[in-house]
């Protein structure tokens, strides 16, 4: 049996899920517990293997207990997707035979490869086709659905007007477009329903201070597993470069990503995927380059999908 390794982030995750219908076979997942019910219901997926790796940052002993699980699995091979040392040695431990990138994240990761394979650009979702020595440019343009949920029906998605998501959170400060940014975008889309998903206070503050000013906007609290199912039903979604953002992309729903202190190196715009980016240089968290965004920019995309 193989085996693929990709621990996190979200958004990272959902990337790598662009190789499983090129696959001949169904693989086993290896991932953080935090993450794996972004796997769930997925056919391309044998069994989902989860690791409490962000547990163990705060409780120390766990990461013996995680050392103890792996050394009792075996696969025949691992394709390391993450790069990282912590990914290598986790793979090493439970093959014998460990495929990585030429260039890893972290290049002590590549003395736990058995195979090392160069890959041929920098946008992640090709170097990810590239491990498995496929490369195909028009599927990475043209995917199909990636990502697989229960269906759930919801109330805060209308049945008379257009459903757009906005993903107003990110991991880092610098991702986040400023909330008259958000205001604008309610106010434009004044006729439509406008659906906010948060996931803790800070995210529901910030989306109370948009319903203050518009009174479209639904606010939702949703675990993955509802977030993945709301996100697929929806018309539009618009969105920071985060994780969630990435489930419009993965199936196929039209989405406007917004990059600041990041760039698009992720994905390949295509029908259905659009980007706006305010820099094209090194990644960095003391990038302040949201607060130079306008809402035109974001509505020249709008007007790519008519």
């Amino acid at each position: 049996m193989k085996a693929i390794i990709k621990l996190s982030s979200m958004g990272d995750i959902i990337h790598s899920l662009i190789v499983l219908p090129k696959l001949k076979e169904k693989v086993d997942f290896i991932v953080d517990e935090s993450f794996k019910d972004i796997l769930t219901y997925n056919p391309y997926i044998n069994k989902i293997v989860s690791f409490p790796l962000r547990s163990a940052k705060r409780k120390k002993s766990l990461f013996f207990e995680i050392l103890k699980k792996a050394k009792y699995i075996n696969y025949d091979s691992i394709y390391d997707l993450q790069g990282l040392l912590k990914s290598a040695i986790l793979a090493r431990l439970m093959s014998k035979k460990v495929i990585g990138y030429v260039n890893p994240r972290e290049k002590l990761a590549s003395l736990f490869y058995c195979k090392r394979i160069k890959v041929k650009d920098n946008v992640a979702i090709r170097r990810y086709l590239n491990l498995f020595e496929m490369d195909d440019i028009e599927y990475l343009k043209n995917h199909p659905k990636l990502i697989f949920f229960k269906e759930k029906e919801f109330e805060c998605l209308s049945k008379f007007k257009k459903n757009i998501v906005f993903i107003i959170g990110g991991s880092w400060e610098c991702k986040k477009a400023p909330i008259n940014i958000w205001i604008e975008l309610a106010k434009y889309f004044k006729k439509e329903n406008i659906i906010i998903p948060v996931s803790d206070d800070s995210e529901e503050k910030e989306a109370k201070e948009i319903l203050k000013e518009c009174s479209n906007v639904n606010i939702v609290k949703l675990n993955i597993e509802d977030l993945k199912s709301l996100i697929s039903k929806s018309d539009l979604l618009i969105g920071n470069d985060t994780g969630p953002s990435f489930i419009a992309w993965a199936n196929n729903v039209k989405n406007i990503i917004l990059y600041g202190c990041t760039y698009n190196n992720k994905i390949i715009e295509n029908k259905f995927s659009k980007s706006v980016e305010l820099q094209k240089g090194i990644i960095s968290k003391k990038l302040d380059n949201m607060s130079k965004m306008n809402v035109n920019m974001i509505l020249r995309k709008i007007d790519e999908f008519k």
